[in-house]
């Protein structure tokens, strides 16, 4: 393991980076508790605690414009990331916090800059329902800006589901299988055909084939965030549920 000095430096300096940007946790300090072996992080504070926390508490309430207001609000802090450089490489609903109903990115442990050589033996992975499926099939593979954008796909998914990727599923091993072998979640019925087709294109096994942050934010841009307008037949919807389990049933088989 790396010299817990180092990881806490790295942390502080990512985050310090980024400190002004209204959509990333703000670090104020650093501190170390008597007769604590570890050092702690004074961050920002955050009212309504994760991400996943609060679409459970808010899964009534939680429309259209919510979800687009979340959705831009994450792609404009990955953005200010990639902008530096930076690799987040661990986004999942327990880094994400809500601060007044306002997304705030945190949890830096896992970031590195792009390009920055890691030690195949640290090499963080994540939570596996948002990992890259790339490095869930090779971890050879390191990560890039474009593992953070297959995380964000599906946070983006989980903003219309206010659910958890795969919740029915409960053997990680035959999951892990599955995502690999291009088993992803279901849209949500009556959801804007814009926004699946862009979270669609963000999840796609290839890195080369996902967009870029700037991309994603710019095509966030265009949604009409106030109707959630869809023109997709509920056949189409059908054929893609049945392909989707079709495709799971096969990987079971195999």
């Amino acid at each position: 393991m790396r010299d817990m000095k180092e990881i806490i430096i790295n942390e502080v300096y990512l985050m310090g980076m980024v400190n002004r940007h209204p959509n990333i946790i703000k670090i104020y300090g650093v501190t170390k508790f008597k007769d604590e072996p570890n050092y702690s992080l004074v961050l920002e504070y955050a009212d309504s605690g994760t991400l996943g926390k609060y679409l459970k508490n808010n899964i009534t309430t939680f429309k259209w414009q919510d979800q687009m207001k979340f959705a831009n609000e994450m792609a404009s802090a990955i953005l200010c990331l990639h902008d530096n450089e930076i690799i987040h490489g661990d986004l999942h609903p327990s880094n994400v916090l809500i601060h007044q109903r306002t997304i705030k990115i945190a949890d830096f442990g896992c970031s590195r800059l792009h390009g920055s050589v890691i030690n195949k033996k640290e090499k963080p992975y994540g939570v596996m329902r948002y990992m890259d499926p790339k490095i869930l099939k090779d971890h050879s593979y390191d990560l890039t800006k474009k593992s953070d954008i297959y995380s964000l796909a599906v946070l983006l998914w989980q903003l219309t589901s206010c659910k958890l990727p795969f919740e029915s599923e409960t053997d990680d091993d035959v999951l892990k299988i599955c995502i690999i072998n291009g088993k992803r979640e279901i849209p949500i019925k009556e959801t804007n055909d814009e926004y699946v087709e862009l979270y669609q294109k963000c999840w796609e096994f290839e890195p080369k084939d996902r967009p870029d942050i700037s991309e994603i934010v710019s095509t966030l841009k265009s949604i009409n965030s106030e109707k959630n307008k869809t023109i997709k037949s509920e056949e189409n919807e059908i054929t893609k549920e049945l392909e989707n389990d079709n495709l799971s049933c096969q990987i079971r088989n195999y």
